[in-house]
């Protein structure tokens, strides 16, 4: 933090000036390591930044933070030092958020600070799972591994991002260009052919009234509708933040037909995922149990997963407890038992990741294989209706001139 202080020095008198400290007492004592006295110490008056102002704009992406970790982890594997790590990233960084956030480490470095803790001052750019590995990789001197494998997890998530985006992709721009298509048939082509049937004297077919009349509603409450929608996103939004109807939301998401098994394989692949990595850099049970949790994002599934780690530090084990919770596959659940039974719950997490990982896939391969038809259906129907409705007209005027 910038403060600005009003310091004395007997040779040089009363002077003004400017430094970073992370508070009021460290400015002092700098202040004084520097050979004067001070005598007002306040925090500078800063404006709103351009990351402050737009940070969706200036946000750290995931690819950005699997670059920092790889880059280290590359560095330290070579025989560099961190703080040479940190000057390449530093002068390589292009995102403003992310070269103001290693300027801050690197600063965090140099008064004493460990990387886990540079890490831990900037909780909306590395997570609490990032800031725990980096952690247990120093504390066991294998930090460069514990980067790899923080590196490799984000680099997992942001692929099953990137495949959701793409499977998405293709039904909404048809969607977008069907309604563009139907919104310029109906301004463009429709009134002039009821300019027509008007000056005829004659009333236009049925099914051509019935387009015309959705259309015109539409088109005289569209203000209402785009308002009317956006006030249903903000209350959605607002009904999530309750405990209580968000997890109800959460459990109907689980029960949806392919959205609901999409849910369950991404939030357990993430949670084998993030419990294997840290039971592998040597993370006791315990803790990987509760950081894998902290990542889950579904209540439901959440709260099987607390259920089940608060049976563990009891004494008891996990499967029993996770018995108790249908959202969870069976599949998963043989494995935990495996995995506890053996002794071997480490490679049976990183199975269990990776099963889920190839189920999720093959879902969204299935969603899109689905949805590609299906809005193709839809889409053209609409159009072939609207189409339909304009030739009818036409159809009927050419038989009134006949």
């Amino acid at each position: 933090m910038l403060y600005k202080y009003t310091a004395y020095k007997l040779d040089e008198g009363i002077l003004k000036g400017r430094l970073d400290a992370k508070t009021v007492a460290e400015a002092r004592e700098e202040i004084v390591r520097l050979g004067y006295r001070p005598l007002d110490v306040a925090a500078a008056p800063k404006l709103p930044s351009r990351e402050d102002l737009f940070p969706s704009l200036y946000r750290v992406k995931t690819g950005q933070l699997s670059q920092f970790a790889r880059h280290i982890a590359a560095v330290l594997t070579s025989g560099g030092n961190l703080v040479r790590a940190l000057e390449m990233l530093q002068a390589e960084a292009k995102n403003r958020m992310m070269k103001k956030t290693v300027i801050a480490i690197r600063r965090t470095l140099d008064q004493g600070g460990s990387l886990s803790d540079a890490l831990r001052e900037h909780p909306l750019v590395f997570n609490h799972l990032f800031v725990s590995i980096v952690e247990v990789g120093e504390f066991t001197g294998r930090l460069a591994p514990a980067l790899e494998q923080m590196a490799d997890i984000l680099e997992k998530e942001a692929e099953a991002r990137r495949k959701a985006i793409k499977t998405l992709m293709y039904p909404v721009a048809i969607i977008g260009l069907s309604l563009i298509t139907m919104a310029i048939l109906m301004m463009v082509a429709m009134p002039p052919l009821l300019a027509v049937f008007d000056r005829m004297g004659t009333e236009a077919p049925f099914l051509t009234r019935v387009i015309v009349a959705i259309f015109t509603q539409v088109q005289d409450r569209g203000v209402f509708m785009f308002f009317g929608f956006i006030i249903f996103i903000i209350a959605f939004v607002l009904l999530r933040r309750i405990p209580s109807i968000r997890f109800r939301m959460d459990g109907i998401q689980t029960k949806l037909p392919i959205i609901g098994s999409l849910t369950v394989a991404g939030e357990l692949g993430g949670f084998s995922r993030t419990v294997a990595m840290l039971l592998d850099a040597g993370v006791s049970l315990s803790n990987a149990l509760r950081l894998g949790i902290a990542g889950c994002k579904n209540q439901v599934i959440k709260k099987a997963f607390l259920e089940a780690e608060e049976s563990l530090l009891s004494g008891h084990g996990l499967t029993e407890t996770l018995k108790r919770h249908p959202v969870l596959p069976t599949l998963f659940i043989e494995l935990v038992m495996i995995g506890e039974d053996s002794n071997t719950l480490r490679k049976t997490m990183r199975d269990a990741a990776r099963t889920y990982q190839q189920i999720q896939e093959q879902k969204l391969d299935g969603l899109l294989a689905t949805l590609e038809p299906m809005s193709t259906l839809v889409v053209g129907g609409v159009v072939g209706m609207i189409a339909f409705s304009m030739f009818v007209p036409i159809y009927s005027g050419l038989q009134a001139f006949d």
